[in-house]
């Protein structure tokens, strides 16, 4: 966290969420680490490319209102998360999505019966339905996009592209701006 706060120049707020209430409804804990990300930066748009979906009254970045969306649309069928499923509260193994590109990629973690800060990211590069799995926590996935230009995540080109490459590749200079 504090590695993200240094390299976006950002000062860290303390935003406030309702984790009881998000948590209750998902059914699980949330990972620490996304916890302190959401308090710090709240919602906006890291480099104008990823967003972390946190409690957002303006509804567009809102952690609950993309998963009861995807949810709505996951069924039993080889739907549009196959292999993997949504979460539903109560299971292990399904997704709850916790960030999003400009060019619609997302990015989730997969629930598991291990302790939430373990939990492996999942990304889906949107357009070629492709899905790469991180061992890592949310705030390394997000760090190392904005940081390492040599990491690969199946991104899909939009503001990226337009700068000829990866985030870190592009934006040698990462930022933060809250929406």
């Amino acid at each position: 966290m504090d590695s993200l706060l240094r390299v976006t120049g950002w000062d860290a707020r303390d935003v406030a969420q309702p984790w009881a209430e998000i948590e209750a409804e998902l059914g699980t804990e949330l990972p620490g680490d996304y916890k302190q990300l959401c308090q710090a930066f709240g919602v906006g748009e890291f480099c104008q490319e990823v967003s972390v979906l946190c409690a957002d009254e303006t509804r567009v970045g809102d952690l609950l209102v993309w998963w009861r969306g995807l949810l709505e649309y996951d069924d039993d069928s080889d739907g549009p998360w196959a292999p993997y499923r949504i979460h539903k509260p109560g299971s292990t193994g399904g997704l709850i999505p916790w960030g999003t590109t400009r060019s619609a990629d997302e990015f989730f973690w997969q629930v598991t019966d291990g302790p939430v800060e373990a939990w492996p990211v999942l990304a889906l590069q949107v357009d070629s339905q492709e899905w790469s799995r991180y061992e890592m926590t949310a705030t390394e996935f997000l760090y190392r996009i904005l940081t390492d230009p040599g990491f690969h995540w199946p991104y899909t080109y939009s503001v990226a592209q337009a700068m000829s490459g990866p985030v870190a590749q592009a934006v040698p200079e990462p930022f933060f701006e809250p929406a």
